[in-house]
């Protein structure tokens, strides 16, 4: 009897250290295979395109943009805006549940319940990982150019809650689908005008060519 309540007791310790999650760990690696590789991630870039169109300033927007490099790695983005401030490149998230992660980890976690056992968890590779692979890309092509601000941003539609919002640092930013509009507009406050018209085409042509 005493075994089996020992049994017992491990049990509920092991699946409790399984599933807690530490947002600040950067040696967070777990994933969930059939999630990454086989479930279709829900967006919300129809939203971001509604408030990105009406934004002041010459600019050129630019969807499911892909990038690959001269060794084969690829790299994409929902949207990119390539604006007179600089260039954005936008995740684009719509997840259930509360979403949540450090900006330097390899995943965040989307937690659907809590509870000792009717916590639901999933683990998303870090937007911002998802944003960098095109923004190397960005970089190296246009590295004639090496004063041009570019803007990590992952924004989360209203399926669920963002628990891990605001200024990252490094030019990042994790925000709610209806906190894009004031954060597009503080970042044109306070930059000064980067690119002329001729620019923004010029850069765009250059992409599109990629």
């Amino acid at each position: 009897m005493l075994s089996l309540l020992v049994l017992i007791l491990l049990f509920i310790y092991m699946y409790k250290k399984r599933a807690s999650y530490n947002p600040y760990d950067v040696k967070y690696s777990h994933s969930s295979y059939y999630d990454c590789s086989f479930t279709k991630r829900e967006t919300c870039t129809e939203e971001i395109l509604d408030i990105l169109r009406p934004v002041a300033g010459y600019k050129r927007i630019l969807t499911d943009l892909c990038l690959t490099d001269e060794l084969g790695r690829t790299g994409g983005a929902d949207v990119v805006m390539i604006h007179e401030s600089g260039i954005y490149v936008i995740y684009s998230g719509n997840f259930p549940g509360v979403i949540s992660g450090n900006p330097e980890g390899r995943y965040w976690i989307q937690s659907f319940r809590e509870g000792w056992f009717l916590s639901c968890r999933n683990y998303l590779y870090n937007p911002f990982l998802e944003n960098k692979r095109i923004l190397d890309r960005m970089q190296w092509e246009f590295k004639d150019m090496p004063w041009l601000p570019y803007y990590s941003i992952a924004v989360f539609g209203k399926a669920g809650l963002l628990a891990t919002a605001g200024y990252m640092g490094e030019n990042r930013f994790a925000l709610p689908v209806y906190g894009l509009s004031a954060a597009v507009a503080d970042i044109f406050r306070h930059n000064r005008r980067f690119l002329k018209a001729q620019d923004i085409d010029r850069v765009c042509e250059r992409l599109e060519k990629l």
